[in-house]
């Protein structure tokens, strides 16, 4: 009978070790806690563009003027998407979205992305993937507070970055792909550099 018991535990420990190599697939451990490489990944990728242009407070585009701080936000590129992804507990895909709608609007617009304007282009274009892509989700007030800003304010960038995407939020499936995989290449890159 012992026997038994110990092959029993010995597939049940198989089997949580199966589950928690599946559930930290895509973890990495980071400040001492398990976090989404996707949301790490991005939140690097946008940080790299923003230092190229750290020092350009002042955009000539007066339609993005809504989206500039007076000063550089405390909060991380990172910490506050990490932020946003734990308080709102949406898929790692809606991050996807966001990045593809900042780089769809710098596109049309040429905006150069920098620490003065992706917070507030970030927190936008996750409230826009939100409600475009998911079928439940919170307030704006909600948003508001977990982004950070007052509401008033939030309501005036959600119309703003709906108005400078043109209300175009349709994203194909290979498009989405193509930035899921461009991550997917910038994962592998930074693990042969290690």
């Amino acid at each position: 009978m012992e026997e038994n018991e110990n092959t029993d535990n010995t597939s049940l420990n198989s089997f949580y070790s199966f589950e928690n190599k599946k559930k930290y697939e895509n973890k990495i451990y980071y400040n001492g806690y398990y976090i989404s490489k996707t949301l790490k990944l991005i939140s690097d990728l946008l940080n790299d563009i923003c230092k190229e242009d750290k020092k350009n407070k002042e955009d000539k585009k007066l339609l993005i003027k809504p989206f500039i701080s007076k000063k550089i936000p405390a909060i991380s590129i990172f910490e506050y998407i990490e932020r946003l992804s734990k308080y709102s507990k949406v898929s790692d895909e809606v991050f996807i979205f966001v990045l593809i709608y900042i780089d769809r609007i710098c596109g049309i617009y040429k905006i150069n992305l920098n620490y003065y304007n992706i917070h507030k282009l970030i927190i936008a274009s996750f409230i826009v993937s939100i409600k475009y892509h998911e079928d439940e989700y919170y307030s704006i007030d909600f948003y508001a507070k977990i982004g950070g800003i007052p509401k008033k304010e939030m309501i005036n960038l959600e119309y703003t970055f709906l108005n400078l995407i043109q209300f175009n939020l349709f994203v194909k499936e290979e498009i989405f792909n193509k930035y899921n995989n461009s991550l997917k290449n910038l994962e592998d890159d930074d693990d042969c550099d290690k």
